[in-house]
């Protein structure tokens, strides 16, 4: 597993101890790899805990998160497929954490209380699901998105009420240094 530059910039907002992780990113930023590499230390490093992922749809997040959460693991020889329930997108670590995979749209935002929340594609939720997710979430709360257009994330967390409590990290994929050359040849031909 390669240590980017994304990935630095992500686990040094997350050090800062505020609540709110703000990543946005284009196309090849590696944000969501490497959100999910964060996320399994955070799982890793403390017991019995709850990180919850949620998605637009179950389909997406199989496709980005759950895709990610087993490269990211395999990568480093720590993927136990016993530990991995499929019907209910959870996995187990060793020391009784837990990490679930929830879509938009199959839940509960009233539902139980976890300690640490990533909404992947936050632009594709509503204000007040993520509100009400937030409010059940202990500690941490990482937000992400490409970056097209402005909505809650910007005007509720990165400029009002909770700006003191929100770190911004921006991503690239010049941010991205396990891109092949191919990739960042794509990237770049299909730039507006």
């Amino acid at each position: 597993m390669a240590r980017t530059t994304a990935l630095n910039k992500i686990e040094d907002a997350i050090l800062t101890g505020k609540r709110y992780i703000v990543v946005d990113g284009g196309t090849g930023a590696g944000k969501t790899y490497d959100i999910m590499t964060e996320i399994v230390g955070y799982c890793e490093s403390f017991p019995n805990i709850i990180f919850t992922v949620v998605g637009k749809s179950h389909k997406h997040l199989e496709r980005g998160c759950i895709r990610d959460l087993k490269s990211v693991m395999n990568e480093t020889a720590r993927w136990n497929q016993s530990r991995w329930n499929e019907t209910k997108s959870i996995y187990t670590f060793s020391n009784g954490s837990i990490l679930e995979f929830i879509s938009a749209d199959d839940m509960d935002a009233h539902g139980p209380k976890r300690d640490g929340l990533y909404v992947n594609e936050a632009n594709s939720m509503k204000w007040s699901v993520f509100d009400q997710l937030a409010t059940r979430t202990r500690d941490i709360v990482i937000v992400d998105f490409n970056p097209s257009y402005k909505f809650w994330a910007h005007e509720e967390l990165l400029e009002g009420r909770f700006k003191e409590r929100t770190e911004h990290v921006t991503l690239t994929y010049k941010d991205n240094e396990a891109l092949s050359e191919e990739e960042i040849r794509n990237i770049e031909d299909h730039k507006p």
